[in-house]
């Protein structure tokens, strides 16, 4: 099993991430790798309850998160797979922490709409809060593949606009399926077919979108990765997601999470390399 992207992390991969949120990650992880997850995948598929916490879409999708808590594979690839270099090396980070994973399985002709969304609630702020979308199965346009707003969460960011507890509690996205055929959106659309092995890095402010599967035979599976980089701090308000075992509210309002076992760090740039994070109280020196 690769302990290293199994093809190089490029500037282009850097440069588009940086611009639109998201950037497609072809096959960078080897099949043995992916063999183990989709193994895996099917047993908590076969006892959901057993394996993690169901989240809010969990019904006609599996839905299932914080595995990586428990021993077994999906700890094993958090910790030792390449996923944090990945992400690392794409978001110009020097550490890089694991907040929690997520596996997604849509079954043949679930009706399983994820509505336009972007991951706000996450108990965190700053630029360095991405979400690695692992493929499993084959993702296309028939078993829903994910689409994004590309861009568009530089505006979030540039605004303060958050959902829920951490924004100001009147933000709403504009309708995007009445934008898609307006020649005069500055944002795009943009989606891929996936491969396993193949991944998606997305922002958390970015939208996205997925339709139900329309397939009769292929099951669309999914691992997100969601993790923080040195860019990311503690957000504690009431109601956001909350990381398992630590208490939110007490944590320091604009400090970055230390390290510790329910925020493990999963990559560290290797020393013999430029450091690629300015903290902003250097910048601001």
């Amino acid at each position: 099993m690769n302990t290293h992207p199994l093809n190089p992390i490029t500037q282009e991969h850097i440069d588009d991430y940086a611009r639109d949120g998201v950037v497609c990650l072809r096959q960078m992880f080897d099949a043995e790798w992916i063999a183990r997850l989709q193994q895996a995948a099917s047993a908590v598929q076969a006892d959901p309850k057993a394996y993690g916490s169901a989240g809010p879409s969990h019904g006609a999708m599996l839905s299932i998160s914080h595995l990586f808590r428990n021993p077994g594979t999906f700890r094993d690839f958090a910790l030792n797979s390449p996923a944090g270099e990945i992400v690392g090396r794409v978001i110009g980070a020097d550490r890089v922490q694991m907040f929690h994973d997520h596996l997604f399985l849509k079954p043949p002709l679930s009706p399983s709409i994820m509505q336009w969304h972007a991951d706000h609630l996450w108990p965190f702020t700053g630029t360095m809060i991405p979400n690695l979308w692992v493929a499993l199965s084959p993702v296309n346009k028939e078993n829903g593949r994910i689409e994004f707003v590309a861009g568009y969460h530089k505006f979030c960011m540039e605004t303060g606009s958050r959902f829920g507890p951490a924004g100001d509690g009147t933000f709403r996205f504009p309708d995007f399926e009445q934008e898609r055929d307006n020649p005069d959106f500055p944002f795009t659309f943009k989606t891929w077919d996936l491969e396993p092995g193949d991944a998606v890095l997305f922002h958390v402010d970015i939208p996205h979108y997925s339709k139900g599967n329309d397939s009769a035979e292929l099951s669309r599976t999914g691992l997100a990765m969601r993790m923080i980089g040195d860019d990311a701090y503690w957000c504690p308000r009431e109601g956001l997601m909350p990381v398992q075992g630590v208490d939110l509210l007490t944590q320091t309002e604009g400090e970055h999470p230390a390290p510790c076992p329910e925020l493990p760090v999963i990559w560290t740039r290797p020393d013999h390399e430029p450091r690629a994070f300015v903290r902003r109280e250097a910048q601001a020196a």
